[in-house]
């Protein structure tokens, strides 16, 4: 039986997520060319403690990396952050993998950020997204017209999720 697992990344774990990784054309300009010294870069600002407000964590199934995940400005104060996702390629989507992973996340950012309140955004095309809101419970709070510009020069909608994550919330 497949587990999937959410928790932090170690190094070399990051870089077989990189290696592996294929941009959604949705949402990213292809092609994406695996660079060593840059995900190493990129692994120690993501785990370093430069962005104390930001905690990032890989998803693995079956002990094997399949997404990217964050929680972005954590706010103690008012106990509410955001979240970012993103899956490595096509043959990790469509099969509930992310909306295990983000539930898995919302646990954490609950549990060991003492987070109440978690919100995400998405574009308005992204239909995938839109549905693991739906089927986790966010609330779309705000729709922000042609936020976004596309690879292709059109704009599209910002699409803002929201979501209560206290045990009595659920």
């Amino acid at each position: 039986m497949e587990r999937l697992v959410v928790r932090t990344f170690e190094e070399e774990e990051y870089h077989t997520f990189f290696k592996g990784y294929i941009p959604d054309p949705m949402m990213d300009d292809p092609p994406f060319f695996y660079n060593h010294e840059q995900i190493s870069r990129s692994y120690r600002y993501n785990h370093g403690g430069f962005r104390p407000d930001y905690a990032h964590y890989g998803a693995f199934l079956n002990q094997e990396p399949v997404g990217s995940l964050q929680l972005k400005r954590i706010n103690s104060e008012n106990r509410s952050c955001e979240f970012g996702i993103i899956l490595q390629n096509d043959s990790v989507k469509n099969k509930g993998i992310g909306t295990e992973a983000i539930s898995k996340l919302m646990e954490i950012a609950r549990d060991e950020h003492g987070m109440e309140i978690i919100i995400g955004d998405t574009m308005g095309k992204n239909r995938r997204m839109i549905r693991v809101f739906e089927k986790l419970g966010f609330q779309l709070v705000e729709t922000v017209p042609d936020a976004f510009e596309c690879s292709d020069g059109k704009r599209d909608d910002r699409l803002v999720y929201f979501k209560k994550i206290t045990e009595d919330a659920e």
